[in-house]
Parts: structure tokens; C-alpha cells; sequence
């Protein structure tokens, strides 16, 4: 995951909760990106998540695209990360999510919670592109800006906090503004969240789902 400025990796927490050797195939999340992921080559952008531990979370991303692609190569910065999971035998490599060039092209490119991070929007796109297959597909996903408790928090508060290395927030119709620059298009959009409450609220799906879009090429 790229971050400017850089955070240590200390910063974050690791999900102990979370930790299983099972699957969540169920996730909203990673029922979307398998989906699209299975038996296809991927790049996987930011896929430390953070902290290299949460590699044991059940919701880790890395881990169901592994279970159900052709082949994936995950991308990173965080060069401590990127050390300790290839040890563990992940195919990931240190790269800039804003720069890189690997030489090859995948059918799909995940950069999951992503984009929100970076500061080169050109960059970025222009990199996935390099690297997407003709007809390939750039799945994103990115905090929902109207996700209630945001809009609830913006009405008592000159701030909503965020996660301190968040540079932007993008709705659906920025993300979509931002990809047509680049000749793409967003061919379906999905809100969701892992908690029951979010799924329950009677409320306009963009509005009580707390992630959300995710475009595609």
C-alpha cells in the first residue's frame, strides 16, 4: 500500500478477532473480488493490509483471490511487509502503487481500500493500464464519503476523522469523473459492510454501507 507521508507499520493494529484459517467467502468484499478473480491472472495493489500479520485474518483479500485465481502477484511498498510474507511463501513484490512496471499483463487488477491512500491519481491509473490485458478489468474499492455515520458526524463536527493516512474521499460520481479521463468506464457499482446494523438500516443502500464503489474497466 502506498503511503505518503509513510506511517510505520506500528501505527496499525492487527485484527486478532479476525484470525482464522478459514475463508470469509461470504464477505461482501471478497464475495465481489473473487468473483471476478476466479480463474484469472490478478495483480493484487496494497495487499499487505496494513500489518503482514492480519495474513491470518479470515477477511484477508490476499488470501481468497490466491484460493481461486490463475496466477496472482501481489504489490506493496511496505518493503517489511512485503519480507515477511514472501517468507511465507506469498508471490509479492515492493513497488510504488503511484509508479511501477512489471513487465507483464494481468486479466484483473484489485486495489481494495486503495486509492484513497495516494496522493498521484496519474500515476496510479496510468500504471494499471500498462498492465491490464485488453478487456481487462481494474476492480477498486474506497470508503463510502455518504455512509451514514459519516453524515451524522459531518453534521456534529467540522471534521470526520478518518484513517490518518487517507489523502481523499471519492463518491461514485468522482470515481466514475475521474476514470473517464483515462478511458474507462464503470460497468457496476456495489455498496456493502460487515456489520448487520449497516445491512439492516432502512436506508438507500449508498447511505448505510460503509465502502463502496467498486469500478471496473
Amino acid at each position: 500500500m502506498t503511503r505518503s507521508p509513510r506511517f510505520p507499520l506500528e501505527t496499525f493494529a492487527v485484527d486478532h478477532k479476525d484470525f482464522s484459517d478459514t475463508i470469509a467467502f461470504d464477505d461482501h468484499k471478497i464475495a465481489f473480488t473473487v468473483g471476478h478473480c476466479s480463474g484469472r491472472s490478478v495483480l493484487d495493489i496494497g495487499c499487505v493490509n496494513h500489518k503482514p500479520q492480519n495474513y491470518k485474518s479470515r477477511d484477508w483479500v490476499h488470501k481468497a483471490i490466491t484460493a481461486v485465481c490463475k496466477d496472482v502477484v501481489g504489490l506493496d511498498d511496505s518493503t517489511e511487509g512485503v519480507s515477511y510474507l514472501t517468507s511465507l511463501g506469498y508471490n509479492i513484490v515492493a513497488a510504488d502503487a503511484q509508479n511501477f512496471n512489471l513487465g507483464r499483463r494481468f486479466e484483473v487488477i484489485v486495489a481494495g481500500d486503495l486509492i484513497e491512500h495516494l496522493v498521484n491519481f496519474d500515476g496510479f491509473l496510468r500504471s494499471c493500464l500498462q498492465h491490464l490485458e485488453p478487456h481487462g478489468r481494474l476492480l477498486l474499492s474506497s470508503p463510502n464519503p455518504w455512509y451514514w455515520k459519516n453524515t451524522a458526524r459531518a453534521m456534529l463536527y467540522p471534521e470526520v476523522k478518518n484513517n490518518i493516512e487517507h489523502t481523499c474521499w471519492l463518491c461514485p460520481r468522482t470515481m466514475r469523473q475521474l476514470l473517464a479521463r483515462y478511458g474507462m468506464e464503470v460497468e457496476e457499482l456495489r455498496f456493502g459492510s460487515r456489520y448487520r446494523r449497516d445491512r439492516l438500516m432502512p436506508l438507500p443502500p449508498a447511505d448505510r454501507q460503509a465502502s463502496g464503489p467498486n469500478p471496473l474497466k
